[in-house]
């Protein structure tokens, strides 16, 4: 299972919110380069990079991820999200050095993207969100609701060819109040292709054993590094290595 340490900026500092409210940040570096430093030297061969205002429909960070890219890629894998709505946008990040783009909004807006960017960067490149609160999916930076169905997404979305899902409880994301694991196995025993990345309430390595179990093939973890509750040292830590199964197609 891989470790993936989450890096979320928001006005251009390194930030981690409540339940993915705006108003809730919380800041943790003020700048987000010596955040990725961190976690190469704690051993991290990915890091989950989150552009929050541009989720929200702001360019405000826009220069500052395509400068901090193209110093970092060639150290560790990063993948990106946040407010990336067109091809183009997709295209230009791939180009400058990201391992996998993060898809959501446009996923549920204009799956037509989707199939097309399969076909033109393969789908080891590609990872589809899927944010949820009361089993719908949440779109533009979780502020509004789609009428999705999160399961009947996950089955639509694997179909297109899409290898990597990150399934993610609204609910839970900031509270280190446990992972949503009902939902998480009923995702699992949804898609049988693509592999299920999980976010949202990790505690604590009991959290982690448990997902590790059920099938979880990574977790993004944000707050519960920042606040300590889960030591550093699991990102080397064997336990949670499985490397078979990110080997490239």
């Amino acid at each position: 299972m891989e470790i993936i340490p989450a890096i979320d900026v928001s006005n251009g500092k390194c930030v981690r919110l409540y339940q993915g409210l705006k108003g809730t940040e919380k800041v943790y570096y003020e700048d987000p380069f010596e955040a990725i430093e961190f976690w190469i030297n704690k051993g991290a061969n990915r890091i989950h990079f989150i552009d929050l205002d541009g989720a929200w429909g702001s360019d405000i960070n826009k220069m500052l991820f395509k400068n901090i890219i193209k110093k970092a890629s060639n150290k560790l894998k990063i993948q990106v999200g946040g407010g990336i709505r067109d091809i183009e946008s997709a295209l230009d990040l791939i180009k400058i050095g990201v391992d996998r783009i993060i898809l959501g909004t446009i996923a549920i807006t204009d799956p037509k993207i989707i199939q097309k960017l399969v076909k033109m960067i393969g789908s080891n490149k590609i990872i589809i969100a899927i944010d949820y609160h009361s089993e719908k999916i949440a779109i533009q930076g979780w502020t509004k609701l789609s009428n999705k169905n999160p399961f009947s997404f996950g089955k639509e979305i694997e179909n297109m060819g899409i290898r990597f899902i990150l399934f993610s409880s609204i609910k839970a994301d900031g509270t280190l109040s446990g992972p949503d694991f009902q939902n998480i196995r009923k995702m699992i025993k949804t898609v049988k292709k693509a592999s299920i990345y999980v976010a949202g309430g990790i505690r604590n390595t009991d959290d982690l054993d448990e997902l590790k179990e059920i099938g979880v093939k990574g977790v993004v973890i944000g707050k519960a590094f920042y606040e300590q509750t889960v030591p550093f040292s699991i990102i080397k830590n064997s336990k949670y290595d499985d490397e078979n199964i990110f080997k490239e197609d």
